[in-house]
């Protein structure tokens, strides 16, 4: 496990006492972050998450289990120096970056003074859809188009999309059969972010709520389950605001 390149700090802030953490959706990579960084207040240091398979890790293998993602980017968490944490996953990165925080919790470490999980349903949600991952390829790529998640220009590529398969097939086989029925309440504060056309309903979204002691809301965006990529500006709005409102933190 490579440690040293899952975690990637674009533009390094040793005094911001804060650290975002991205956490991308299956198949994502730390790209999609990119234009955040100059968005962000000043006294933010923005890591992503990379996960072997896209980027700059094009060539290597992609995990193949939840377990592997979450040790790996929990090492690297460790080995930075120490900021405040607020963790931002969305969809398949939220349960990620929910996992990571379990794993702070029971090793009695320093929590994220805030967690934003964004276009997913709760961990103790099974997934009603029928897996897809192991789909033939034409067929996986015709369902990657109706998910609007990856560029036609892309999907319509096949060399490129034979070298993405493997990444993406694995990245939705682990999203796929992902549960957590743990009930345990984590001392710190959530926030949920959903699309209005997202077919996550809120009765979905709602169990996230019994996993953290402190709760704020739902914040509804226009869009579907790619809302993250269709109202920018309106999330980075949404975001800069549930930062600002960390109460241990002074921003201002």
């Amino acid at each position: 496990m490579n440690i040293h390149s899952i975690l990637y700090i674009p533009q390094p802030k040793a005094n911001a006492p804060i650290r975002l953490v991205c956490f991308p959706y299956a198949g994502g990579g730390a790209s999609l972050f990119f234009p955040w960084l100059n968005l962000m207040p000043e006294k933010v240091e923005v890591a992503i998450i990379q996960l072997p398979g896209r980027g700059t890790r094009f060539s290597e293998s992609p995990y193949e289990s939840m377990d592997d993602i979450v040790e790996c980017i929990y090492r690297a968490l460790k080995e930075l120096p120490s900021k405040e944490l607020i963790f931002f996953g969305h969809s398949m990165g939220a349960r990620i970056a929910y996992e990571i925080t379990l794993r702070i919790y029971h090793r009695k470490e320093q929590l994220p003074v805030h967690f934003i999980a964004s276009g997913s349903p709760a961990p103790c949600v099974r997934s009603k859809k029928p897996p897809c991952h192991n789909l033939p390829t034409e067929e996986f790529i015709k369902h990657l188009g109706t998910l609007n998640g990856t560029p036609k220009e892309v999907l319509s590529d096949p060399q490129l999309m034979e070298l993405l398969l493997p990444a993406l097939r694995a990245d939705f086989k682990i999203a796929e059969g992902y549960l957590n029925t743990t009930r345990i309440t984590i001392p710190t504060t959530i926030t949920l972010f959903s699309g209005r056309l997202d077919d996550i309903n809120t009765e979905e979204l709602e169990p996230w709520f019994l996993l953290f002691q402190y709760n704020r809301d739902i914040v509804w965006f226009e869009g579907g389950h790619f809302f993250i990529n269709e109202n920018h500006s309106e999330l980075i709005s949404a975001l800069k605001k549930e930062i600002m409102n960390c109460n241990s933190l002074d921003l201002i």
